[in-house]
Formats: C-alpha cells, sequence, structure tokens
C-alpha cells in the first residue's frame, strides 16, 4: 500500500474569489447567479436592480462594449 500524501487538496484555492460579486455601478452585493446571467463575458456585473431596471439588464446596453 502507498503512503499518504501530505498535500491536502482545497479546491477552492484558485484565482477566483470565493466572494459574492459586486456591482461595478453602485457596488451592492449580487449572487453568482446573478452575474452568469447578468454580467458580462467574465461574470462582471456593470449592473444591478439597485441601480437599473431589468430591461436595461436584459439588452446589456450599459455594458462597456470591450467587455460585450
Amino acid at each position: 500500500m502507498a503512503p499518504k500524501s501530505e498535500t491536502k487538496w482545497t479546491p477552492l484555492e484558485e484565482e477566483r474569489s470565493t466572494a459574492a460579486p459586486n456591482c461595478v455601478s453602485c457596488g451592492n452585493r449580487v449572487t453568482r447567479q446573478f452575474a452568469r446571467v447578468f454580467g458580462d463575458n467574465r461574470d462582471v456585473v456593470h449592473a444591478c436592480p439597485e441601480c437599473s431596471t431589468y430591461r436595461e439588464m436584459k439588452t446589456s446596453d450599459f455594458i462597456p462594449k470591450a467587455h460585450r
């Protein structure tokens, strides 16, 4: 039987932060699910329900063209 490795596997140790994302515009905290749906290609939220309407968020007019 091979000896056990002393290295512990920690799946959350990545470049990605484990903290919930914030809206870039107003700083309001949003969920990861919200960031995946309404964020840009990097899940960065440029507007949230606190500072924008769902219609604006759906059309992505507020996202800078470099991040679309």
